[in-house]
């Protein structure tokens, strides 16, 4: 009865929410469902490209614009369909059911080992809001399936804790995490590593050699494109946090204010409190918590710590909820083995309620509800608006910053200028030598408007491109990188043509946006 009561109580701390969630963004979006962040729209268009051969967000032209290596190939399937742009919902949704029972799973064998009942219910029921389950499935991304491959890494790990056997989900999720992130091949070394010092080490080649083989497959079919081993949105983001003038001097300055940046935010404090109160926990309990239970305490530490030092943090937490859901795991099984004394306990409670209370964990769950409705209205009102007038009314190249509803279904060519679907815009703007760079680039491309945050470009805006009009939001900008879009026109004979047809586009807008022109007499 407990077994069943485990999993009926994590589906309903999942499920319950995530249907209130999507009410509230149903009514922030004049019924039209929205996700809340625009990347996901760059995967579509990636998976429309790879369902035809293709690699990036333009036919004939290849481009890493996917942080996932697996992702836009599980969308690829069901491009061409009126309903392909709910797929990543349908995902997510399958996602966070199989996270919640595997999320189970783990209280069980924590209430098998001698956890306390009343507790673990509650952890059924609260874990998946605490985690943050409902939001990351609702912005369609490959992060809940991430989530997954992490849990079954660890409730692979526990089972040989216990019986010292290697089962499927062990083998599945180390495969599956470095495919689904790049992040997720520290979970696989370090469940590795806990095979190794097991002693069984030739498990541990075989296992790692199954996780590299597709790697490696991966970096040579990039190799064989002409493109970069990492991602463009990986080497564009390591660049903006660490301000070098080239990709490798954005990644070593990336790790300089990693820390910091981790210190800043609450979900990076929230994964150093998780280090601290766990590395404490596993000195005090040293003598009952040993062999094969102390190394996977040890991983779930060094996991988050080095998620601090390498890894990044985001909305809705959705680059570091993988390693905190294992770590939370970790530590329950490993409490519910522990007889501490009463002072001992006590302490070690307190310290870890301070430490989650400063460190932001209970910001976790209020985030989801403020940011998923708002980051769907605000997409809605903005980036879902620039893709109608592309694919309504201007018919034609455009550039952009911000990439995902606009090239999503567009037969006509988008200019990356941020980076993350070209190459050459990514290694121009990062180098900065050429002012008029994104004037050539567009020149080449066929490119007579763009559609840009000006904050987001600054020095790198060419002086002949002409500003016509703003698409300004009248709502707050939640998830977005701006609340104000700045037409241009980049040659003088698009300035008529592009006014008349935002003009023609101007009673389509929802309330949520208005266009502001620029020009006093238009």
């Amino acid at each position: 009865m407990l077994i069943r009561r485990f999993d009926w109580l994590a589906l309903c701390g999942a499920l319950l929410p995530l249907a209130v969630l999507v009410m509230m963004t149903l009514a922030r979006t004049d019924g039209v469902f929205e996700y809340a962040l625009d990347d996901v729209y760059i995967h579509l268009a990636m998976s429309e490209q790879v369902a035809l051969g293709g690699y990036g967000v333009n036919t004939g032209e290849y481009a890493s614009a996917s942080s996932s290596i697996l992702y836009s190939y599980l969308l690829a399937p069901f491009a061409g369909f009126d309903w392909h742009h709910w797929w990543p919902l349908m995902l997510g949704i399958t996602a966070l059911i199989a996270a919640a029972l595997l999320w189970a799973r783990v209280l069980r064998i924590a209430g098998a080992l001698g956890g306390n009942r009343l507790m673990l219910i509650a952890l059924a029921l609260g874990g998946p809001v605490f985690m943050h389950f409902q939001a990351i499935a609702l912005i369609g991304m490959e992060h809940m399936l991430h989530v997954v491959a992490t849990l079954l890494v660890l409730n692979g790990l526990l089972d040989f804790a216990r019986s010292s056997r290697i089962g499927w989900m062990l083998v599945v999720g180390v495969i599956a995490n470095p495919l689904l992130r790049f992040e997720g091949m520290s979970i696989a070394l370090l469940a590795c590593g806990v095979l190794f010092f097991s002693k069984r080490r030739g498990a541990v080649l075989l296992l790692f050699g199954a996780a590299m083989l597709p790697l490696v497959a991966h970096f040579w079919h990039m190799f064989l494109l002409g493109l970069d081993m990492l991602p463009n949105s990986v080497n564009a983001k390591a660049a903006v946090t660490g301000g070098g003038e080239s990709l490798s001097g954005g990644r070593l300055q990336r790790l300089r204010v990693s820390w910091i940046q981790a210190v800043l935010l609450p979900s990076g404090r929230m994964l150093i409190a998780t280090a601290f109160v766990g590395a404490l926990g596993l000195f005090l309990a040293r003598r009952q918590i040993t062999g094969t239970w102390a190394l996977i305490g040890w991983m779930a530490v060094l996991a988050c710590l080095g998620h601090v030092t390498l890894g990044s943090v985001a909305e809705f937490y959705r680059y570091e909820i993988y390693v905190w859901s294992f770590a939370l795991g970790v530590f329950v099984v490993l409490l519910a083995q522990v007889k501490f004394s009463g002072e001992r306990m006590t302490a070690l409670a307190s310290l870890a309620l301070v430490a989650a209370v400063f460190y932001g964990g209970l910001h976790y769950p209020v985030t989801a509800f403020q940011k998923i409705p708002g980051g769907g209205a605000a997409i809605h009102a903005q980036q879902r608006q620039m893709g109608l007038f592309v694919d309504r009314y201007w018919q034609a190249p455009v550039a952009v910053n911000d990439l995902g509803h606009v090239a999503y279904r567009n037969p006509h060519y988008v200019l990356d200028l941020w980076g993350l679907a070209s190459r050459d815009a990514l290694e121009a703007r990062l180098r900065g030598s050429d002012p008029l760079w994104a004037d050539k680039l567009a020149a080449a491309k066929g490119v007579r408007i763009a559609m840009i945050y000006r904050h987001w470009l600054r020095d790198h805006i060419p002086p002949n491109w002409l500003p016509v009009a703003e698409l300004k939001l009248t709502i707050p900008r939640a998830t977005l990188g701006g609340d104000k879009v700045t037409f241009y026109a980049i040659s003088v004979d698009a300035e008529t043509e592009l006014v008349g047809k935002l003009k023609a586009f101007e009673s389509e807008l929802p309330a949520s946006a208005e266009l502001i022109y620029l020009n006093s007499g238009q």
